[in-house]
């Protein structure tokens, strides 16, 4: 199966709700399977940077309708600012564009994907295939994304939590994405 076609069938699965397809890749190098919720609420998630991301998320989308990239102020994400990456969607959500990789993770990671794109990451394709399915699912379902998934062990880190956000333009589509990526606990958080 081409990449394409895993990232199709793992983003159809993540909008539906489900988790076969989305874990094969990753049972398949004895690796866990990746836990998805959809809407998490701030209480649930680990870590105090993704709480804090989605309830400065969710405070400007009351205020303001939805959320676009011009009310995201850099001062007030500092809590969270060297584990947020901000995406620009290219080729209608065919791959994205990091314009922000925080700079913890780039350093935790050992690298800094700032100006590549989702599918150049460095730590192969389960990684690129996993981000890709889940921005392309945002954009079908604009909806809070919480996900925990490992990566093998050669990599630096092999697990992370991460929330990730839709960003819309006056016309109410999605322009951006923002998310929160914090070195995972070893088990994943259940949720409450």
């Amino acid at each position: 199966m081409s990449d394409l076609a895993v990232i199709d069938a793992m983003r159809d699965e993540l909008v539906e709700g489900g988790q076969t397809k989305l874990a094969a890749p990753f049972l398949a190098l004895g690796l866990r399977p990746p836990v998805v919720r959809w809407n998490p609420a701030p209480d649930d998630l680990p870590t105090e940077q993704l709480p804090f991301l989605l309830r400065h998320w969710q405070a400007l989308r009351e205020r303001h309708g939805s959320v676009r990239p011009e009310h995201i102020d850099p001062f007030e994400l500092r809590p969270a600012l060297g584990y947020i990456l901000l995406l620009d969607i290219l080729d209608d959500g065919a791959d994205y564009r990091y314009r922000l990789y925080g700079s913890e993770v780039a350093r935790i990671a050992g690298f800094d994907m700032t100006g590549k794109r989702t599918s150049d990451i460095v730590t192969g394709s389960l990684a690129s295939n996993f981000y890709i399915a889940t921005y392309r699912a945002m954009l079908l379902r604009p909806e809070p994304l919480y996900t925990w998934h490992e990566m093998p062990m050669e990599i630096t880190i092999n697990n992370w939590d991460r929330i990730v956000l839709p960003l819309r333009d006056s016309d109410g589509r999605i322009v951006r994405i923002i998310t929160c990526n914090v070195p995972g606990l070893p088990v994943p958080v259940p949720p409450r």
